[in-house]
């Protein structure tokens, strides 16, 4: 199912919501509907807070069964051109707070929430792709 939104952290609960909504549908408990969310919420907010820095964007969110274990959820926006897997920083999580640097851990969350975490650029879009199956939750 796909919806459109405005790319607004005013319109971020009803994007969630609705990707909750959309998991829920497919089976998954609520410890894989936590990690998907906060993998989305990551996702979602860095895109409308850095992809459209002058406002006025849209972010299309597309959930579609994978099987009968999984979804896969796609976000799609025509903000800037940013891949978040290229050139990730290395992220310490062993490492005192106060010695880490700064920025990283979002792309090292998502990664790590989702069994799987696709980037492409097709034509003027960022699509991100993000898979949970159930039998790793």
């Amino acid at each position: 199912m796909v919806n459109k939104f405005e790319a607004s952290l005013e319109k971020l609960h009803a994007m969630l919501n609705f990707i909750k909504a959309q998991a829920s549908q497919n089976g998954f408990d609520q410890k894989a509907l936590q990690r998907i969310e906060l993998a989305a919420e990551e996702v979602l907010v860095n895109i409308i807070q850095y992809g459209y820095p002058n406002g006025n964007g849209t972010i299309e969110i597309d959930c579609e069964k994978v099987t009968d274990a999984g979804i896969k959820i796609v976000i799609k926006d025509h903000g800037i051109p940013f891949n978040p897997l290229e050139n990730k920083p290395e992220f310490d999580i062993d490492s005192p707070l106060e010695e880490r640097k700064v920025g990283g851990c979002g792309i090292f969350f998502i990664t790590n929430l989702m069994d799987e975490v696709k980037y492409d650029r097709l034509e003027d879009e960022n699509v991100l792709t993000l898979v949970k199956y159930k039998i790793s939750s």
